[in-house]
């Protein structure tokens, strides 16, 4: 079937996999006519005759393909025109619509879906669901990915999807071998997650106080944003209070506390030195570091050294 004389909404606010969508749809209609021209506009600039500008034919092409980015900033003007144009784009249009997800032009949107355009939605994955994204992308760039090796790259590089994909490529192409081992992940990124911000709170949970402020102290010094580090704090204690009142495999306790299953098992080793009486009252030391290092204390480095040593107070030898 072909794409020309179709309209594509994509819709989400993870950007990432919405641009990917977007670009599946344009090779597949440069593969099906190499001399479409491909046309692309924001929402905003499509006052007065320019969609039919961008959307019309060309004297140097019979074939467009039109994307329209930010589309939910439509002017109000023009949505009867561009409903009506997705609704029947004609064969020589392949149209594409994205809308990064929210409340933004919501109007245009119900309109548009009750037109049965295509619509492909895409979410940004949930933190737990994060070791089983990297494994799909290793596969997707031809390479083998262990869930534990996931894991490890997970507590290495962060949970910015774009980060993540990033470094699925690097290690990728360095890889001796179809295999991204955990060995390799060490290497590359053990430096980096040394001076996170969460694993300064992993070793608050274990109860190492002179790593947690070396590990505070190094992260600090190579320009960690403070409010990282409350942030951490506060994910990593609501996740430990939630454990302490809750049962279940590792899969389905890292759906309910928001983390990924790696991370679960971590907090059941770590659990038997946490009371919920502790929990709570680190979370409340937690809101209070967390607004002296937005402006209420005059040095956020010190708020933070006091809440690393006011919340291992809390922790049950």
């Amino acid at each position: 079937m072909s794409v020309f004389g179709t309209t594509l909404l994509v819709s989400g606010s993870e950007s990432l996999l919405s641009s990917r969508v977007v670009e599946e749809r344009r090779q597949a209609a440069l593969a099906e006519r190499p001399e479409a021209e491909v046309n692309r506009i924001q929402g905003t600039e499509l006052a007065d005759a320019m969609l039919s500008e961008v959307a019309g034919g060309s004297l140097f092409a019979s074939h467009i393909i039109a994307i329209i980015e930010d589309v939910g900033s439509t002017p109000g003007e023009v949505f009867d025109a561009l409903i009506e144009l997705a609704r029947a784009p004609g064969e020589e249009l392949c149209l594409i619509l994205v809308h990064e997800g929210g409340n933004k032009g919501r109007g245009l949107i119900d309109k548009l879906k009750k037109a049965r355009v295509e619509v492909r939605t895409v979410s940004a994955p949930k933190p737990w669901e994060l070791p089983k994204v990297c494994v799909e992308e290793a596969r997707r760039v031809g390479r083998r990915m262990s869930l534990d090796a996931a894991g490890e790259l997970v507590a290495a590089v962060g949970t910015d999807l774009r980060s993540l994909v990033a470094a699925v490529s690097q290690l990728a192409a360095d890889a001796e071998g179809n295999q991204i081992d955990v060995d390799l992940i060490k290497r590359y990124f053990a430096g980096r997650a040394e001076v996170t911000s969460f694993a300064v709170v992993d070793a608050v949970l274990a109860g190492d106080a002179s790593q947690a402020l070396e590990k505070l102290r190094w992260s600090l010094g190579t320009g960690t944003a403070p409010v990282l580090f409350t942030s951490a704090f506060a994910g990593a204690f609501r996740a430990m209070g939630q454990l302490l009142d809750a049962r279940g495999n590792p899969p389905d306790l890292a759906a309910r506390m928001g983390v990924p299953p790696f991370k679960v098992k971590d907090y059941q080793r770590q659990s038997r030195h946490w009371q919920p009486a502790g929990v709570a009252a680190a979370i409340e030391l937690i809101a209070r570091a967390d607004a002296e290092v937005k402006g209420a204390a005059v040095s956020a480095e010190y708020a933070l050294e006091k809440l690393v040593l006011g919340v291992l107070a809390q922790r049950r030898r």
